[in-house]
């Protein structure tokens, strides 16, 4: 019995063991498992965001559209770029001085950076960049923007660059931090220049993986990104051009940010508990240009009156829900060099009666309001518009042309007689805004406006490097700008995002284009 006992006792302390044993056994395999999931959980994953279209490419120095500008934004980095506020802060470049006559800029550098095909980045690589942009011969169509100002550039040893401009420029540092100034690979430009709107290469977060035209853009990670590595492995922006389809996608999980989302289904999908929407006011004004080479937009005063002759009060309120705002100048609230000059308030017995001072008859005129397809946004304002100016007794077609087509349109005057357009200042800043759309030997001065006065004031102010002074002239431009209405200002516009809750860490800016480098998926 004692040695069955004993036995016994002896079986229950192996039990016992056993069971303690089991028991750290399947503590450690717990903690094993918990580590396993947590290096899932932590694992980078893949963000598909829905786009209206394709990139017209992937050169920044030769693309304008804002789809290009947004993917190359992460495909390539700059001297400096933008925060949230549009203020302008270091990126490849860790800091900079200017002389006092404001025409030398030296930059240093940041080191141990390089490119997505090995070669370093150095001050050499970014004169070679800028000088391409400044080479009028190559037709590059931001040589404008970022390449015109520059006299020439020289470099101090391997981390410092120093720009030489032909005058002052008060918004250099501005239009250095756009897109349009993205820093491309020597090599690229050395070796398959006509290839960079293909196959572009720079130092940023993510680098091309695979562009499939009408369905997709992808990137992949750049692991040895210099900033830290993503925390997204791939960004998909597929090809959605119906906004419908975008909220199904958003709404289903097939995608997790979307642009412009429908002013109609916001309230609705605020409901959903998945999905956050993040209005942005955007550094954009909608407007309708006169083409004033036609009768009788070449007289001031009938513009005056078709301005006196839109509610806009009612546009914003009725059509866009409150959610946008009266544009107050011709360019938006958020602009460097904007002032409020007022919007002209509607009074429909004062636009007849200019108009029949001016000897106008509406009846006896036609006008084609072209309107590009692409800016869905815009169409509920342009309907407006026509509808406005149909009651005051002018037959006003409106045409919905495709991007191209619109912009092929706009190169021959004879082909319409009013448009839609956004005034989207890019570097937050009026000068190139100024100087693309109303500065009279702009070749997208589309309304041909001409004032010799405004002219003078935008150059001035281009080239004041006082910053007080610079927004004196533009006041000016801005009070001459509503006098003369080759525009009518219509609203202040919103970028309306849906994004799923499980996105964080993305940085939205007032132009139409955000910055996934510390962006998380979930």
């Amino acid at each position: 019995m004692r040695w069955n006992q004993a036995g016994k006792v002896v079986g229950l302390m192996l039990i016992v063991l056993a069971m303690i044993l089991s028991a750290c056994g399947s503590s450690q395999g717990a903690a094993n498992g918990t580590k396993a999931e947590t290096e899932t959980k932590t694992e980078a994953k893949g963000l598909v965001i829905t786009l209206k279209g394709d990139p017209v490419g992937f050169d920044p120095q030769n693309t304008t559209d804002t789809i290009s500008s947004l993917i190359n934004y992460q495909i390539y980095d700059r001297l400096v770029t933008f925060n949230e506020k549009m203020e302008v802060v270091p990126q490849l470049a860790k800091s900079w001085t200017t002389s006092e006559d404001g025409k030398t800029w030296t930059f240093e550098l940041n080191t141990g950076v390089t490119f997505t095909d090995g070669t370093p980045f150095n001050a050499e690589a970014v004169k070679t960049s800028f000088e391409r942009v400044a080479d009028e011969g190559k037709n590059l169509s931001q040589h404008s923007l970022v390449g015109s100002f520059i006299d020439n550039i020289t470099t101090n040893g391997e981390n410092e660059v120093v720009f030489h401009l032909k005058a002052p420029q008060g918004a250099f540092l501005g239009n250095l931090a756009s897109v349009a100034s993205s820093i491309l690979s020597p090599k690229s430009i050395k070796e398959n220049e006509e290839g960079i709107a293909k196959n572009p290469v720079g130092t940023g977060p993510f680098q091309l993986k695979k562009f499939t035209t009408g369905d997709a853009v992808v990137l992949e990670a750049n692991k040895d990104y210099w900033g830290g590595a993503p925390k997204i492995s791939t960004v998909t922006f597929k090809n959605v051009p119906e906004t419908a389809s975008r909220v199904i996608m958003l709404e289903n999980g097939e995608s997790d940010l979307m642009e412009g989302v429908p002013i109609t289904e916001i309230e609705r999908l605020k409901q959903n508990s998945e999905l956050v929407i993040n209005p942005i006011k955007a550094n954009r004004i909608a407007y309708i240009g006169f083409n004033t080479t036609v009768k009788p937009f070449d007289q001031p005063a009938v513009r005056q009156a078709l301005n006196y002759a839109i509610d806009k009060e009612t546009l914003v309120n009725k059509l866009y829900d409150g959610r946008v705002t009266v544009a107050t100048s011709a360019i938006a609230s958020r602009t460097i060099g904007y002032s409020n000059v007022g919007s002209y308030p509607f009074d429909m017995e004062k636009a007849k009666q200019i108009l029949k001072d001016a000897g106008i008859v509406p009846g006896n005129y036609k006008f084609r309001l072209i309107l590009a397809a692409n800016v869905v946004q815009d169409k509920p304002a342009a309907e407006f518009v026509q509808n406005s100016l149909q009651q005051l007794g002018f037959n006003i077609e409106l045409q919905t042309l495709e991007l191209g087509t619109y912009l092929e349109t706009l190169k021959d005057p004879g082909k319409y007689d009013l448009f839609v357009r956004g005034a989207l200042a890019t570097t937050g800043d009026a000068d190139p805004l100024f100087r693309d759309a109303l500065l009279s030997t702009s070749a997208t001065n589309y309304a041909h406006y001409n004032n010799p006065e405004v002219d003078k004031l935008i150059l001035a102010g281009q080239e004041q490097f006082d910053q007080t002074q610079r927004l004196e002239s533009y006041a000016k431009v801005l009070e001459l700008v509503k006098t003369d209405a080759p525009w009518i200002f219509l609203h202040e516009d919103m970028a309306r995002y849906g994004m799923s809750k499980k996105v964080e860490g993305i940085t939205f800016l007032p132009t139409y284009v955000y910055d996934l480098r510390k962006a998380v998926k979930n």
